[in-house]
């Protein structure tokens, strides 16, 4: 019987999300087309022992056809578990415990000797590094007798980890779902959801999961602090509801909870130093490369919190994905954050960078704005000058821009009496001229979607993949 690997794994998790080419599953794996190509035979074998649909290649794209049960019935295996799971649980486990005893770790996890010392001599490696002590109880196992702050930390990382897996993959620890499973996560969910929905504070899955992550690190070292110099008496009813919404929990959970929440209010970034770090000279260099200054505040942050995620995503191995095309232009775009990227010594998924170059778009869009206000449309549709909801939709809209409408045979009477006094015209007849763009229907999302489209492109035709 074929064994299932880390790599088969992750290649099955890629799937349950989606279908790929192999091009597309060599950038997300980083792996050779050849060891992709290798491991899918490998998988197949599996699945034919298993009874199960194998993965099919239609065109140039791989998918795999599993029923949702048949999906969760395979990854809720014990075997179904990569490396780096094991470590993460045997870290986890070694924390919240703060005892472990390899011996029955590795009957529950079902591996040699020689595998769990081998994982278990790393997680060693990176206590002693960090500055966490520990000592040997003969006969009975190892005992943690002090945990850094940097330990702490990745802790709470690794809990977020698995919480965020949770929420959009099937694959996830069963081992680490077993060790907390007195954390009654289920009803912290919805009680956190009610906090948010009624404070009207937006929220991620990556915020939850921390909460979700901070609950349990209280029990074990006592949380984090995140009280800042504030005045929260101003706060008191934020802070009353908080307390009578998770009543029966840790008075200290309680109490973080509000401080974090209260930060979050203020617009504050949550992420750790390190990662902020990173994010931030990644945005600089952008901003720097694309001429972007003065940005707008609103979507700098939106594309400083997608780093963040995307890094932690990355540096986690979380793998959330799905297929996606670029264009001639998110290609360039694409070779210059992965340049920034290179000179960082930094990578992402994919599909995060692919994500990141869309919010980039949408900035250079933003920022170069002001570039066009005078816009004429002319159209041969006799009705439309009476077109009262095209008018209010296009000032709704975007009231920035100033829009002129006209029959277009008044342009091909004189077009000398419209030289120099518009920034763009767009009309629905083509070839009415060589500075005019077309347009197909007189929709506002279309007109819309060709005047960012033209201001992406004049702002970036300078660009190239050098």
């Amino acid at each position: 019987m074929v064994q299932i690997n880390t790599t088969n794994i992750n290649i099955l998790t890629l799937f349950s999300q989606g279908n790929f080419s192999l091009e597309e599953l060599s950038l997300y794996l980083n792996l050779e087309k050849k060891s992709i190509y290798k491991n899918i035979n490998s998988i197949n074998s599996f699945l034919k022992d298993e009874n199960l649909p194998l993965i099919n290649l239609n065109g140039t794209t791989y998918s795999l056809k599993l029923s949702k049960s048949q999906w969760k019935n395979l990854f809720r295996r014990k075997d179904f578990i990569t490396s780096d799971e094991i470590t993460d649980y045997l870290y986890l486990k070694f924390i919240h415990d703060g005892f472990i005893n390899l011996e029955s770790e590795k009957e529950r996890l079902n591996i040699s000797r020689s595998s769990i010392i081998r994982y278990f001599n790393d997680i060693k490696k990176t206590l002693k590094i960090n500055g966490s002590q520990y000592e040997y109880i003969v006969g009975k196992g190892l005992k943690l007798t002090l945990l850094s702050e940097i330990d702490k930390t990745i802790f709470s990382k690794k809990l977020m980890k698995f919480f965020v897996k949770c929420d959009f993959s099937l694959n996830h620890s069963v081992f680490i779902k077993d060790l907390i499973k007195d954390y009654n996560i289920d009803k912290l969910l919805n009680n956190l959801y009610s906090i948010f929905k009624t404070l009207n504070l937006p929220t991620t899955h990556f915020i939850i999961s921390f909460l979700c992550s901070l609950n349990i690190c209280i029990k074990v070292f006592g949380g984090f602090n995140f009280k800042k110099d504030y005045d929260y008496s101003i706060f008191y009813d934020i802070e009353t509801f908080i307390k009578s919404t998770l009543n029966g929990y840790n008075i200290e959970y309680q109490q973080q909870i509000f401080y974090f929440i209260i930060s979050l209010k203020r617009d504050e970034i949550t992420f750790e130093p390190n990662t902020l770090k990173k994010a931030f000279k990644i945005i600089e260099e952008i901003k720097l490369r694309l001429r972007l200054t003065n940005l707008d505040s609103f979507l700098e942050k939106m594309l400083l919190k997608k780093i963040c995620f995307s890094i932690f995503k990355y540096e986690n191995h979380i793998f959330k994905v799905k297929s996606i095309q670029t264009n001639d232009k998110e290609k360039i775009l694409l070779n210059i954050l992965e340049t920034i990227l290179k000179k960082y010594d930094l990578n992402l998924f994919f599909y995060d960078k692919i994500s990141i170059i869309q919010i980039i778009t949408k900035i250079i869009i933003e920022h170069n704005t002001t570039s066009l206000k005078n816009i004429l449309l002319l159209f041969n549709e006799v009705i439309i000058l009476d077109d009262k909801y095209l008018k209010d939709s296009l000032h709704n809209h975007n009231n920035k821009f100033n829009f002129h409408i006209e029959p277009t045979f008044f342009y091909k009477l004189n077009p000398n009496n419209y030289e120099g006094k518009y920034d763009l015209i767009l009309s629905d007849e083509p070839s009415l001229s060589s500075k005019i763009i077309t347009v197909n229907s007189f929709n506002p999302i279309q007109i819309f979607s060709t005047i960012y489209s033209y201001i992406f492109n004049q702002a970036t035709k300078n660009l190239s993949y050098k």
